[in-house]
């Protein structure tokens, strides 16, 4: 490509609008999915919790198995423009099914997106690594940073304006608006067709067979079928999620057993740190589920006193948060690599769970500040999501590019599933855990409810957050020290091979 060794790349500048595209239509829609099933399909609490979590959870657990089949059969220009295509058409049904108030309908269309994710979401970082040349690495770095940016900011605009928007267009015109969006980032993809194939893989230079393209149809049937099967049996479908985050930990460990000795240390390594990204994320989890319902029930319409606001639009304060503080985050990292500090990546995350403890913490606290009106301030949702998105900045992508470099290189695309697997089961048992605070439909919140229902929550969460901090210094030493001792087990192995060979 002409200007793979450009800042931005043409190819990296369409991404990045494709980035922004999709965020605004995903996240738009995933804020209002909580009051369309709880008030509109009239779902109870829990049962809207689980819908949310396992929304949140089926597209990374499918997602290994979509960058697999991009990887081995059809492309990654191809499989996101299927999954984008699948994308169009599963908000365009949602809208249908939410004019009609039809629950299967509905159900299809979550099924069609987690499906679209699933297929979809490994590929685009696969075309902007690849637009970018082998000695311009730093600028992807960066170019990964930006578009990260902009998928917060499509994100927290949609997120705000979308709940405003059901006043006017009801729940199905929202709905189409996202449809309409993912049309726009196909007629992109289209018009510059040739320089995205350019940036995929070597199958998307060439004819795909119909053998292919037939077994392709047949297991997206499938996959699609059991994506809807999930949504459709809340109560037994996470059972189904949990038995395929098992077998993949367990290939996993069988995986260990095979490699050797020193790869052995490294791997068990990335076991720790699964445990430790899947507590981590069960809160970010939190913030989907038990959160959202409290502040759907508590949180005020007024921010800062003056600026108006939906209680379900609570969600944008992440993506904003994101946004504002990624800056600083990245000068905080440079003022610490200027003065010879480098914390370990389990020490980032146990400087992660101490901004949760915080959050939590205050949002138990703010449990004690209802108003006259039975509201409380939004700014304490704010407050909350400023460190809880902190937190989320400080551990970043940090636990793929640990995981990328324990383990063996042909293990590298599985373990990169694993991750997801892990993202998966914590979304899950944060939607199932978050069950404990659903109340009854029509249940009149008194402060004594409050306290016993949310309180004791939140601050349960503060505490166990407060914890995993000492645990994860704690492991932070056996993963040095098991580092450590692979480290010199590959350096004797080495040597051995130099001294076979002369």
């Amino acid at each position: 490509m002409q200007d793979a060794n450009a800042r931005f790349p043409r190819t990296a500048r369409i991404l990045i609008l494709r980035q922004f595209l999709w965020g605004a239509a995903f996240y738009g829609t995933y804020v209002l999915l909580t009051k369309y099933f709880l008030f509109e399909l009239n779902y109870s609490e829990a049962d809207t919790i689980m819908m949310l979590g396992a929304f949140g959870a089926v597209g990374p657990v499918f997602s290994a198995v979509g960058g697999f089949v991009a990887d081995r059969y059809i492309g990654s220009f191809r499989a996101v423009y299927i999954g984008y295509t699948t994308y169009t058409i599963g908000f365009f049904l949602l809208g249908i099914g939410a004019s009609q108030l039809n629950i299967p309908m509905s159900i299809f269309a979550i099924a069609l997106i987690g499906y679209s994710r699933g297929l979809s979401a490994t590929c685009p970082t696969v075309l902007f690594g690849n637009s970018y040349s082998a000695t311009n690495r730093e600028s992807f770095q960066q170019g990964l940073t930006i578009n990260y940016s902009i998928n917060n900011l499509g994100s927290f605009l949609s997120q705000y304006l979308f709940p405003f928007l059901v006043a006017y267009l009801a729940y199905q015109g929202n709905f189409f608006i996202s449809s309409f969006l993912m049309m726009l980032t196909l007629v992109l993809f289209f018009t510059f067709r040739k320089e995205l194939v350019e940036a995929g893989n070597e199958l998307d230079k060439r004819p795909v067979s119909m053998k292919v393209w037939a077994g392709f149809i047949v297991g997206s049937a499938i996959m699609l079928r059991l994506v809807y099967w999930i949504f459709a049996n809340l109560d037994e479908g996470k059972y189904l999620l949990y038995a395929l985050g098992v077998l993949v930990i367990l290939y996993f460990i069988y995986e260990i057993t095979k490699a050797t000795i020193a790869y052995r240390y490294k791997m068990c390594c990335v076991l720790i740190m699964i445990f430790i990204f899947m507590v981590f994320y069960f809160y970010y989890g939190q913030m989907l589920t038990s959160m959202n319902i409290y502040a759907i029930n508590l949180m005020g319409d007024q921010l800062l006193g003056f600026i108006p606001i939906r209680p379900e639009s609570n969600v944008a304060f992440n993506p904003l948060w994101c946004f504002v503080l990624g800056g600083p985050a990245i000068y905080i990292y440079g003022w610490m690599d200027r003065k010879g500090y480098s914390p370990t990546i389990p020490t980032k995350f146990a400087a992660a769970f101490g901004f949760t403890a915080i959050a939590f913490a205050l949002l138990g606290l703010s449990t004690g500040f209802v108003g006259e009106n039975g509201k409380i301030s939004a700014d304490w949702i704010l407050w909350v999501n400023f460190f809880q998105s902190f937190a989320e900045l400080i551990v970043g992508a940090l636990g793929a590019g640990f995981i990328f470099e324990m383990v063996p290189r042909y293990l590298s695309a599985f373990s990169m599933g694993l991750r997801a697997v892990a993202l998966s089961l914590s979304g899950i048992l944060a939607a199932v855990i978050s069950t404990k605070i659903a109340l009854p439909k029509d249940q009149v919140l008194t402060q004594e409810i409050i306290e016993n229902v949310y309180t004791n929550y939140f601050y349960t969460l503060a505490v166990f957050a407060f914890l995993m901090v000492f645990v994860t210094l704690a492991l932070s030493k056996v993963i040095a020290k098991l580092i450590r001792k692979g480290e010199e087990l590959e350096k004797l192995e080495t040597e051995k091979e130099l001294a076979t060979n002369h």
